[in-house]
């Protein structure tokens, strides 16, 4: 007869949490919470860390919490990582709290933390952590409207590649290094991402970010004039997005549908989809995607002949537009902000390469 090992059961608890973070982010939320009542009655202070990373890693992944929790929730994981020399547990902390800052639009916080993360990732030599800093500067650039800053940043991982072994890290850059180039008219080099990223993707049994190829093949098969096929890309990122807890897919994904339904005069399906995306958007809530999605319905109501409605949406974008530092009033403050990530950015490289 089997003796009973608390250890272990600590452990496989464990495991089944980690696996569920984006399927099923409330149950992992339960083990976690589980494991650290557990691992504290044997005060096994690494798993109690372990579990305080998955508990915010869960949180991340469940929008409707509230945001003071989620970056709670994220700060205590740092901390007891830190406490426990836990490295990768620091930095993927870290990285879940700078997230959590970025989704709700706290855009100061999140360059604030992947600064930190980036510093001591260029002090330590740590790929995995330069790597995490780089592709959150280029996504702090994106929301700025500077793909050109976004790709430059995101191309400053690809030599660590060969030093990380986690493929998520892998698919994650060569999808934001796709974006950047969609952005900026280079659809070659966007496809030869995609390409990249898929390759990567073979090799994992589950990626977070899976849909995100799907909806950047759409936008360049739509930039093609295959609308058809566009649609099949973005209704399989749809899909894949309904089993997972990557709301801001959900919420592209729809804009998206939204807009190729409108392009054919479908005003209804169109409707339809842009008014999920706002909602969900809502959901998060995250003033980037909100904007978006209130532009969406506007065009919407427009082809609609429904002018009232229109500009209320219009209205609502341009007024998010403005709190964000993307609209036409706010260049000069968002020119200060990009040039004063940049100098901070200058500054790290600067000082910890000499």
């Amino acid at each position: 007869m089997g003796t009973y090992n608390l250890r272990t059961e600590i452990e496989e608890t464990l495991n089944i949490a980690r696996s569920l973070i984006h399927t099923d982010p409330d149950e992992a939320l339960r083990l976690a919470r589980f494991v650290t009542d557990r691992a504290a009655s044997i005060e096994d202070r690494n798993s109690q860390a372990l579990a305080a990373l998955i508990i915010a890693l869960a949180f991340r992944a469940i929008p409707s919490a509230k945001e003071d929790e989620r970056e709670a929730a994220a700060a205590t994981a740092s901390l007891l990582a830190l406490q426990n020399d836990l490295d990768d547990a620091w930095i993927d902390a870290i990285d879940c709290h700078a997230d959590v800052s970025y989704d709700t639009g706290n855009y100061n916080e999140a360059m604030d933390l992947w600064l930190q993360l980036l510093e001591v990732g260029l002090e330590r030599r740590w790929p995995k952590a330069i790597a995490r800093a780089y592709i959150g500067v280029g996504k702090l650039f994106f929301i700025y409207e500077d793909p050109q800053s976004s790709l430059e940043a995101h191309l400053k991982v690809t030599p660590l590649l060969s030093e990380i072994a986690d493929k998520n890290i892998h698919v994650c850059h060569y999808l934001n290094v796709a974006a950047a180039q969609l952005h900026l008219h280079n659809e070659l080099a966007s496809n030869q991402a995609l390409d990249l990223a898929e390759s990567a993707l073979i090799e994992l049994a589950f990626c977070e970010y899976e849909p995100e190829l799907y909806y950047y093949r759409g936008h360049l098969l739509r930039n093609a004039g295959q609308k058809e096929a566009a649609k099949q890309q973005f209704e399989r990122a749809f899909a894949l997005n309904g089993r997972s807890s990557n709301y801001w897919g959900k919420v592209v994904n729809m804009i998206a549908i939204g807009e190729l339904h409108l392009a054919q005069n479908e005003t209804h399906s169109s409707h339809y989809f842009m008014q999920q995306a706002l909602d969900a958007a809502a959901s998060i809530p995250a003033k980037y995607l909100l904007m978006l999605a209130h532009a969406g319905l506007a065009q919407t109501y427009a082809a609609k002949g429904q002018t009232d409605l229109e500009f209320t949406h219009w209205q609502q974008h341009f007024e998010i537009a403005e709190e964000i530092n993307t609209g036409k009033t706010s260049q000069r403050l968002a020119t200060f902000k990009r040039h004063s990530l940049q100098q901070r950015v200058h500054e790290l490289e600067d000082s910890l390469n000499n």
